[in-house]
């Protein structure tokens, strides 16, 4: 597994290695230090797993970042906002500009470890600024080794297993439509009972529901559209 840590701090990019050296050894890490180098690594020949991207970085401000990454790598990575920003108005945004989760800065490095076990494991990670602070206790470090639970658990069909993983990586319906070769009507038919399964109205709830419910992006093997 290729990481790559876009922050323009040695000292938090030297962290992050650290914890994630202690999940597994065997990650190979790219390090940048602003968009432009991030871009560049990302486009490389060799692919990217995981993006853990800063929001402080020189040149761009805030969410911009972001954006502006997921719009030059397209199809983009994972990627997990690591930032010293953590209001909630900030964190929505992130989650609805297609991260895959929101570390603030300030956590612990359990909460750190628990919430890159969660990512690392095709989760979704959403800090207690969003949740409220018993449901983030229980998702943080004495439950990262339960294993996730599958899409499938929840009724869905590969398929839509398929459609509600493109979603929360923030591919809208055109997107997800060209990637699994079916219609955009195909593709917002699948839609309606994923968000009414898990009981939510849109891409962000979907987001904190399946945090909620310790679910993997994992999909069964797809037979038809």
């Amino acid at each position: 597994m290729r990481v790559l840590i876009v922050d323009d701090h040695p000292v938090m990019r030297a962290g992050i290695s650290v914890c994630l050296r202690d999940l597994d050894r065997t990650i190979d890490f790219v390090e940048a230090t602003d968009l432009q180098h991030g871009v560049e690594a990302a486009c490389a020949e060799t692919p990217i797993d995981l993006v853990l991207l800063d929001l402080g970085l020189p040149g761009v401000c805030g969410i911009e970042a972001l954006t502006a990454f997921r719009e030059a790598v397209d199809p983009s990575p994972p990627v997990v906002v690591f930032s010293g920003t953590d209001d909630p108005a900030t964190i929505t945004a992130a989650l609805d500009a297609g991260a895959m989760g929101f570390i603030p800065k300030t956590s612990t490095p359990a909460i750190l470890q628990s919430a890159l076990r969660i990512v690392l494991a095709h989760g979704v990670y959403v800090p207690s600024t969003i949740l409220n602070r018993q449901a983030d206790s229980q998702a943080g470090a004495e439950d990262a080794g339960r294993p996730l639970r599958r899409l499938s658990e929840l009724g869905l069909t590969p398929r839509q297993q398929q459609v509600c993983a493109q979603m929360v990586k923030g591919r809208s319906v055109k997107q997800i439509a060209r990637d699994l070769a079916i219609s955009p009507a195909t593709v917002k038919a699948h839609l309606q009972p994923i968000l009414r399964k898990l009981g939510v109205m849109n891409r962000t709830e979907a987001i904190v529901a399946l945090h909620r419910l310790r679910f993997s992006l994992e999909i069964d093997p797809v037979d038809a559209a």
